[in-house]
Formats: C-alpha cells, sequence, structure tokens
C-alpha cells in the first residue's frame, strides 16, 4: 500500500472551528484509511493543548505532532494568525513518538527523554529491513538549548539517521513557544516523531544570502549570547553597518531590520551558518537564535528577494534528488520567519517556487524560529534563514 498525504488549512476564530475546517480538507484527501501520523502547525492565538485534544479525539489512533508557528502554509498557500494541518497514512514505515513537556537546560537528558520510546531504534526493525531511520524534531525556537539537543542527537544515532524540523514560533512576539503531541502541548517543549523506513526519505536546504558587510571576529561570546565583535560591544557592528548602507537605526523597526540583516558564521570564504540576531541587550549584546562560538569569523548577511526565491527550488531539487528517483507523496516545509519578513508581499511565491518542483504534491509547514536538517551529506544540522523540505516517498 502506498503512502497517502493530504492537508488542509483554517482561519477560523474558534479552534474547533478551525479543526474541523482543516481536518475535513485533509481527510477528503485520505479516502477510507486511517491516517497514522498527523502534523498541526498553529497560530499563538489557538491553544494547541486543546487543538491537539480535540484531534486526538476525532482521529483516536493517529499520533500527532504540533508547533505554535510565525505563519502557516500548505499547497493552498500562506496564513497568519491560522493553522496547517497534514495528515499521512503509511504502506510500511513504523513510527514512535517522544515527547518532554519542559526542554530544561540538559540537552543529554533531554535526547533521551525525547528518544525513550523510540522503538524504531529496536534490533526487531532492523531485522525486518527498515534500514532508514528518520527523526522529526519540534522545539522552542526561543530556547538555546534547542540547537544543543540537535546537536546531542546528531552525536547518538548512526550515520545514516536522517534528521529534520525546526523551531516553533509565535508571530514574533519572542516570548514563548509552544511544542505538543497527542498527549497534550505545553510552552517550552520539544517532540520527536521517530520513523523507520524501508525506502529513504529527503532533505533539501537552502537560504540564498551572501556576504553584506566585512568580515569580522567575535571576541567575546557565550551560547547564543554575543556580546563582543571586533573588541567592541556586538551591536556596534550593526550601528557602523547601517550607517554605510545610509540606514537611521532610529528611524526603523529594529527587530525588522535585524531579521533582514543576519549574522553569518564563516569558515574561510564560506558561509557555513546563519543565526538571526532577536534582540539587542542592554549592554549592546545580541541574542541570537542559535550559538555562535567566541572566536568566529563572522559577517552579516542579506538576501535579495528573487535569490531567496531561487534558493527555496534549490532546496526542493535537492529534496526530489534525494529520493533517488521515487516519487513524493507529500511535503513537510520549514522556513525561517526571517525569510517572511525580508521577502513580505514576496513570502507566498516560496511555496509556488517549491511547487514549481513539486507541482501536485500536499504540502504543509510553518515559518520558524530555526530549522533542523541533518543527512548523510551534512555535517552540520541547526540553521537560521533557512527553507527545509522534507521529501515523503510514495512508497514509504
Amino acid at each position: 500500500m502506498s503512502t497517502r498525504c493530504s492537508s488542509g488549512t483554517s482561519n477560523e476564530v474558534s479552534v474547533e472551528g478551525a479543526l474541523q475546517q482543516a481536518l475535513e480538507q485533509a481527510r477528503s484527501g485520505q479516502g477510507e484509511r486511517v491516517p497514522d501520523v498527523g502534523f498541526l502547525f498553529a497560530s499563538p492565538r489557538y491553544d494547541l493543548d486543546r487543538l491537539v485534544r480535540l484531534a486526538r479525539a476525532e482521529l483516536a489512533t493517529t499520533s500527532w505532532l504540533a508547533a505554535s508557528t510565525a505563519g502557516e502554509f500548505t499547497e493552498r498557500g500562506f496564513t497568519r494568525g491560522g493553522l496547517s494541518l497534514f495528515l499521512v497514512s503509511f504502506g510500511k514505515t513504523e513510527h514512535a513518538v517522544g515527547f518532554a513537556p519542559v526542554m530544561g537546560d540538559d540537552p543529554v537528558g533531554l535526547v533521551a527523554e525525547l528518544r525513550a520510546t523510540d522503538s524504531a531504534s529496536t534490533p526487531e526493525h532492523r531485522r525486518a529491513g527498515r534500514g532508514f531511520p528518520i527523526t522529526l524534531l519540534l522545539g522552542d525556537g526561543l530556547s538555546p538549548i534547542f540547537e544543543r539537543a540537535v546537536i546531542e542527537l546528531r552525536r547518538t544515532v548512526s550515520d545514516e539517521h536522517l534528521i529534520a524540523g525546526a523551531g516553533a514560533g509565535d508571530d514574533l512576539a519572542l516570548v514563548r513557544t509552544a511544542v505538543g503531541t497527542h498527549e497534550g502541548a505545553t510552552f517550552g517543549a520539544a517532540a520527536a516523531l521517530h520513523l523507520w523506513s524501508e525506502v529513504p526519505w529527503a532533505t533539501g536546504i537552502a537560504h540564498g544570502l551572501s556576504p553584506a558587510s566585512k568580515r569580522m571576529s567575535v571576541t567575546r561570546a557565550r551560547g547564543n549570547l554575543v556580546y563582543e565583535i571586533d573588541g567592541k560591544p556586538a551591536f556596534e557592528c550593526y550601528r557602523e553597518y547601517a550607517a554605510l548602507r545610509g540606514v537611521d537605526l532610529a528611524q526603523v523597526p529594529l527587530p525588522e531590520f535585524l531579521v533582514q540583516n543576519e549574522l553569518g558564521v564563516m569558515l574561510f570564504d564560506d558561509l557555513v551558518r546563519v543565526r538571526a540576531p532577536l534582540a539587542v541587550g542592554s549592554d549592546g549584546e545580541l541574542v541570537c537564535a542559535g550559538e555562535v562560538p567566541e572566536g568566529a569569523q563572522v559577517c552579516i548577511v542579506r538576501g535579495e528577494p528573487d535569490v531567496i526565491l531561487d534558493a527555496a527550488r534549490t532546496a526542493a531539487r535537492q529534496a526530489r534528488d534525494g529520493l533517488r528517483g521515487a516519487s513524493a507523496a507529500g511535503l513537510l516545509v520549514f522556513s525561517c520567519v526571517c525569510r517572511n519578513r525580508t521577502l513580505g508581499s514576496n513570502y507566498p511565491r516560496e511555496v509556488a517556487a517549491i511547487r514549481d518542483v513539486f507541482p501536485d504534491v500536499p504540502l504543509a509547514g510553518f515559518s520558524s524560529y530555526g530549522e533542523v536538517a541533518r543527512d548523510p551529506g551534512r555535517l552540520d544540522g541547526y540553521h537560521n534563514n533557512s527553507v527545509v523540505i522534507v521529501a515523503i516517498p510514495q512508497n514509504a
């Protein structure tokens, strides 16, 4: 039996109305099949805990993963303040769900908690021939522990283990995010869906950014806090950069300027990762979504809209090629909120760019605070200002 994916979306005001509308759309694409897994990506204006409990009541045997968002989308388009829903009925893939209602400050313990129910890693499943392990990970996008958990998970699994996911959002309020499963949802949580497939899934990732400033050195940092760059308060590099561009920071919304001009970490001449500054501290330190190591070489990076949209096509082509000739049954898409802010009214074109490569494939996803993509071809795993595409094969 082939894998079947279907999506639904809603902007209804009430939790009950939004869920029912989205479920009706998605269930129509499932026929008589009962989905194995469901995803709920919902604006923080909805009570996520109530959403997942209602979803479980509707589909009692379906496993759910859910996250609050900074925007939602399906193949039908983009919403802000709504929800997107995705149902998946597998052919042969087996799965298990892990949930940590509090992420805490110990990434080792967090990963152990998320993997406690990972029945897909047992020798029995290996003997059954299900040789392609996948973990889909959702976590608090405002917590620096999320990136460290990705690193720890990467360290503890096999080389062929694919990891993908994203950090939950809160419509850029930058206060708190929620993650849940069918067991419920809480603020500051993490959840993982572990899968064991007989055929490979695939991911694609791209950002479309390039250096826009001189190279600088991080001279004092701890975790996701960058205190000094080139021996000066970190925010001073943004003041100097803005002045060179003729921008008066007193006259522009600072959060928007920061997400449109992020911090790129360099390795030799390559831009290896991007970190989004989320806020400026009282002493000029930058609070970033993700760790920036002390001693790192950095620059400020920007992306032009057409290049950013081309990057979405690049990520989609990577995912398509990673399926090794198989057709896609569906796509999960995690797109950084910074891309949303940079593209503005053009942001819905990102879904269109992905559909240029996957024209008839259902998809669902959300604007995120940090993206996760790790496969055997990549050494890192946690990203900012990127679009991550997870392609689910039809014969999974």
